[in-house]
């Protein structure tokens, strides 16, 4: 049996990160950079107004009140607008060019007009009130996204708007997960006496939809030593990761890890000193990465974020493969016994962390609405009202 930490470094150091590929942008959305970006052009190529209103040489505003001659105007996409000089104002609107000569935008709302010139009402004026300066936002040649970034909505809005349209990204893993277990039916089954719904499948489907990892494939095997071999072999054979939902156990009827043996796999660490989830298994066979997962669903919950998500970052590139660890005041007094460390469901609320009710294994429900995961260790199993704990943020 292995600690939390153990188990998180063997992870890692087994985990490779895959080539890279060139994408269009667009379709690099929840791909990691395999290179830097390095921006072609400045943000904003050109002094930029910020604000509706009129660009001016601040130094002639010496009272609210003065009144300066209009000259014409800059919009939007304009090549070329008067010269600023002093004594005149030019009609100038947001995302236009400053023009030449102008040191300050007023808005329009701090000014009066009347015939043929405008009065500014805000003094003083500073000099380069709202105008963005050339390159304000990154300069050209300057680095724009560092490798390992996630290609996120708002990467695409800023790579697009430097003209970038093509990245070099970390490919994406192929994930095949495989469920056990003759107790399960499928959805759309009647409900029958020893039987319940298996959901561990689409749950993990969604975690890793949600990281951007689709065409995942699911496979079923009964609780046969023959059955659970010959799935993981036609698995293994094909995809990069092996997910595995239940029969991991030491029950009877509990195949997965004999199957591994039998097929030559090295299990890289078995058990780990937590709850709940104590019975992972992280194995290899080649480069290819499998993960066995308890079958009690909140176990596997649990499993996949602390251990699975990790795994699967790096090999997709990300320069910060674990969930974004915060410490904050815990609600309520908790308490535990015995030697595992304990991962809590949680909800951060309001600055601090709420454990909730139904932490057993078993209990999905409380998942349904937690936003973290806390992490107790055993040299803190007793935790009084507002004393901090680490908390794992889960992904939105």
């Amino acid at each position: 049996m292995v600690t939390v930490n153990e188990a998180k470094l063997r992870i890692i150091a087994n985990t490779r990160t895959l080539p890279s590929v060139r994408l269009p942008l667009q379709d690099a959305v929840g791909s990691y950079l395999a290179e830097d970006v390095i921006s072609p052009v400045a943000l904003p190529p050109f002094r930029q107004s910020s604000m509706d209103g009129y660009a001016i040489v601040h130094s002639d505003i010496t009272q609210s009140g003065t009144a300066l001659r209009l000259v014409g105007e800059s919009r939007a996409g304009q090549a070329d607008s008067p010269v600023v000089r002093a004594g005149t104002a030019v009609r100038i609107f947001t995302g236009a060019p400053v023009p030449e000569g102008a040191t300050a935008v007023v808005m329009q709302e701090n000014t009066t007009l009347t015939e043929g010139a405008v009065q500014i009402l805000e003094y003083p004026v500073a000099e380069g009130r709202n105008i963005r300066s050339a390159g304000q936002q990154i300069a050209q040649g300057a680095v724009a996204l560092r490798a390992g970034t996630l290609i996120s909505p708002g990467a695409v809005g800023f790579l697009k708007g430097m003209n970038v349209n093509e990245v070099s990204v970390h490919g994406m893993p192929r994930i095949g997960l495989l469920v056990t277990g003759d107790e399960l039916l499928k959805a759309g089954e009647a409900l029958v006496p020893g039987k319940i719904y298996e959901s561990n499948s689409a749950m993990l489907q969604a975690a890793l939809e949600q990281a951007c990892i689709s065409g995942i494939s699911v496979s079923y095997a009964s609780d046969e030593l023959d059955a659970t071999i010959a799935a993981l072999t036609a698995l293994l054979d094909e995809y990069d990761v092996v997910l595995a939902s239940g029969g991991i156990s030491v029950g009877d009827y509990d195949f997965v890890g004999k199957a591994l043996e039998a097929l030559g796999a090295e299990t890289v660490f078995y058990k780990v000193r937590q709850k709940p989830g104590k019975p992972l298994l992280f194995g290899k066979k080649g480069e290819k990465l499998i993960f066995a997962l308890p079958g009690n669903p909140a176990s596997s919950l649990v499993c996949y974020y602390e251990y699975v998500l990790p795994a699967l970052k790096k090999i997709m590139g990300s320069n910060e493969p674990f969930l974004r660890s915060v410490r904050l005041p815990l609600r309520h007094a908790y308490r535990f016994d015995g030697e595992r460390d304990e991962f809590l469901k949680a909800r951060v609320e309001n600055g601090e962390v709420v454990s909730l009710d139904g932490q057993e294994s078993f209990v999905i429900g409380s998942f349904a609405v937690a936003n973290a995961i806390i992490y107790l260790p055993v040299s803190q199993n007793q935790v009084a009202p507002g004393e901090l704990v680490e908390v794992h943020l889960l992904p939105l």
